[in-house]
């Protein structure tokens, strides 16, 4: 399972339970920060808080928004039968996002594909009329390799994130299911 940091939100309000789910919605923050100030954003806009649904930063931390399992308020149309994820940064203006925020962004879709097997990935454009997630925002890598991890990722996250040499790489790789383990160990590390 991908870590998803917890947060404590205070709410305006009652949250409504999502009925249904069809879509994930990618969105772009078209700026930086951290979780709470959109949520303290959101509720200036008059929201009962953050609407997205999870938010993925450029470091690859992957936060909590809303409750899964509630309405959330991220893109009008939609809000009553989707999850929304919206990623750090400003995607018509930055033209490349961060590989480790890429790769939270993929194993945080595998993730919600699991939950929601028959949902449609979008693009917030597609269901609204906005430029969101912005025209850099690399949406077909990250819709089409949400569950496709390389080896070659795996490797390399496993060697960044516990500093495990290439040897030790080499031994786990030698068994039938050494490639099957290192890309569950690095799923389980973003």
């Amino acid at each position: 399972m991908t870590k998803i940091i917890p947060q404590e939100y205070k709410w305006s309000g009652t949250l409504e339970k999502r009925q249904q789910t069809k879509y994930i919605v990618l969105h772009h923050r078209a700026g930086d920060g951290d979780v709470q100030s959109i949520h303290n954003a959101h509720l200036n806009r008059g929201f009962s808080g953050i609407g997205y649904h999870f938010y993925v930063r450029k470091n690859g931390g992957i936060y909590k928004g809303r409750p899964l399992g509630t309405v959330g308020a991220h893109a009008v149309g939609v809000n009553k039968e989707s999850i929304g994820v919206c990623f750090e940064g400003n995607f018509e203006k930055e033209r490349s996002m961060p590989e480790i925020q890429k790769r939270s962004g993929k194993a945080l879709l595998s993730y919600l594909r699991e939950l929601y097997p028959n949902v449609s990935v979008v693009a917030h454009r597609e269901v609204q009329g906005t430029a969101c997630p912005g025209r850099y925002f690399p949406f077909d890598e990250i819709k089409k390799e949400a569950q496709e991890m390389t080896v070659d990722e795996a490797v390399e996250i496993v060697q960044a994130k516990a500093g495990l040499e290439n040897e030790t790489i080499d031994f786990l790789l030698c068994y039938k299911y050494g490639e099957e383990l290192l890309v569950k160990i690095a799923e389980a590390m973003v």
